[in-house]
């Protein structure tokens, strides 16, 4: 049997990018591969997800806030860890950028994606997640995502010389495929998040309830700050159909008449979204996994996640809940054409994990 390695962002306090890392191992495992995710460690991503102390900067205030950050989100992280214990098939290996080569002797095959692994700039224009240390003919990757309209400059030459060696080029959005196949010689596939290759029947097998989970039915915000103009829409809707706020937050923070979350467990970030009478949220998981439940959602657009929203928003038939000044959607969300849509991309995405495998 040939023996798969997945690389991708599992070491994070982001929930989103550690579930499509669980269900993309999963779902080849449930398919009968030998595959696990490389216990890679890239300095950028780490820092970024609070899980290394931060290094020290000239810049005091920016150092201290890096540092208040990487402590407030402490317990978060211990709960993120422990879902990867009991969950996540990880490589005893420890890998980086100086050892990374030695793994082609463990794998017959790679494959990077999902999330954002092909946007060099949050992961500090690392090219590992282009499998430039790969042997050739092992070079696949699945859905990944560049997450920005198009590759910057300066790493251009470089990404296109090594994206063409991929026997497999799969990416999670249409205009980077759209992108891709301008600049590249290769034929390239869009596939969908791997969230997305299950439905939610198998992630409630996940879900923790919370100790203190209100009585009444609840509006929930994710990647909602209380700065965004679409919070105060959120408190017109919550008020007009009698339901508490619940905000879902990466820091501590007060909100007065909402209950802030900024520690919860993976378990019950899944729970909360389930649960919730309405989701609205400018993260692509938060939109993601609203659909995976069948939940109704509203979905709004920051500058850095545009691209990402829109384009699934256009492929699931689900533009009619976004939620802009002009536009409110009605609070029902009608899931026959999000589920069949879906439904078709889900069975398309497995066969070619098959052929992979």
């Amino acid at each position: 049997m040939k023996k798969i390695g997945i690389l991708t962002y599992h070491n994070t306090t982001n929930y989103g990018a550690l579930l499509q890392a669980f269900a993309l191992q999963s779902k080849l495992k449930e398919l009968g591969a030998d595959s696990e995710i490389i216990n890679y460690h890239c300095k950028s991503i780490e820092e970024r997800e609070n899980i290394t102390f931060p290094k020290f900067e000239k810049n005091l205030l920016n150092y201290l806030r890096k540092i208040k950050r990487y402590y407030g989100v402490s317990k978060k992280r211990k709960l993120m860890n422990k879902f990867i214990n009991n969950n996540v098939l990880i490589s005893n290996e420890q890998y980086d950028r100086k050892n990374i080569k030695d793994s082609n002797n463990k794998y017959d095959k790679f494959v990077v994606g999902s999330d954002m692994v092909f946007e060099l700039g949050i992961n500090g224009g690392d090219m590992t997640y282009y499998l430039d240390f790969a042997e050739e003919e092992k070079r696949y990757s699945y859905a990944a995502s560049l997450g920005v309209d198009k590759i910057d400059d300066k790493y251009l030459d470089m990404c296109k010389k090594e994206l063409e060696k991929f026997r497999h080029l799969s990416v999670r959005e249409n205009r980077a495929k759209e992108y891709f196949s301008k600049i590249l010689k290769n034929e390239v596939y869009v596939d969908i998040d791997p969230t997305l290759l299950y439905g939610g029947d198998f992630w409630k097998n996940y879900e923790e309830q919370p100790k203190d989970i209100p009585n009444k039915k609840y509006l929930l915000l994710y990647f909602v700050s209380n700065k965004n103009p679409q919070f105060e829409i959120a408190k017109k809707i919550a008020n007009d159909n009698n339901l508490d706020i619940i905000v879902l937050s990466n820091g501590k923070m007060k909100v007065d008449g909402c209950k802030v979350v900024s520690d919860a467990s993976v378990g019950e970030f899944l729970y909360y979204i389930h649960n919730a009478e309405l989701v609205i949220t400018a993260s692509f998981h938060g939109m993601i996994f609203s659909m995976n439940y069948n939940t109704n959602f509203m979905y709004f657009t920051k500058s850095n996640s545009a691209s990402r929203l829109d384009n699934f928003a256009d492929i699931t038939n689900s533009k009619d809940r976004k939620l802009m000044d002009n536009h409110i959607p009605k609070l029902e969300c009608d899931y026959n054409n999000i589920n069949n849509a879906i439904d078709k991309l889900r069975k398309k995405s497995i066969e070619y994990l098959k052929t992979l495998i």
